[in-house]
């Protein structure tokens, strides 16, 4: 018995990391490809994240449910899954995000800068000078990695809550 779990809980850190790895590497061909055709505050870009997100987490779990876990799988465990492929996706992706932006294409960066400074501008017309300054000294790689960490995970765990609904299948077997 006890080999059995630990069988179960070795595929489903291993299938999570998968398609973690697979959602991450949709997510930088996205940045990469934002950045070679300037497409940087394309609002329809934003929705092709959730795309390849979405995907990864449905693809990773049915693989999950149907190969590691005899076809069966609870609401809860689909939904902690699909919360650990994109936990996985955002640490990658966010990884990849800090080292392009701080290495290799700090001007895409500064764009981005530029643009968060007008949105939090617009959003709020009244934002004094030091509260703004104090908000764009945050705007770094490094809060880049922070913030994707969250907002990646977050965005999947909102995402698995609907797709587990739709995902779990019940073993007739079980009580």
């Amino acid at each position: 018995m006890e080999n059995t779990e630990q069988t179960k809980k070795a595929s489903l850190t291993a299938t999570s990391v998968t398609y973690g790895l697979l959602a991450a590497i949709g997510l930088i061909l996205i940045t990469l490809l934002t950045y070679l055709f300037n497409l940087t505050g394309i609002r329809w870009i934003s929705y092709l994240t959730y795309v390849v997100l979405l995907a990864g987490i449905i693809l990773g779990t049915i693989k999950f449910r149907d190969d590691d876990s005899g076809g069966f799988i609870s609401y809860g465990r689909a939904l902690g899954f699909g919360t650990l492929v994109s936990f996985f996706a955002a640490l990658i992706s966010g990884i990849f995000l800090f080292v392009f932006y701080k290495f290799i294409a700090p001007d895409s960066f500064e764009q981005i800068r530029i643009l968060a400074e007008q949105n939090i501008i617009e959003a709020n017309p009244d934002i004094t000078d030091q509260q703004l300054d104090l908000a764009m000294r945050m705007t770094t790689p490094l809060m880049v990695l922070i913030s994707s960490l969250f907002s990646i995970t977050f965005i999947g765990f909102v995402f698995s809550l609907a797709t587990s609904a739709f995902l779990k299948k019940k073993d007739p077997l079980e009580v």
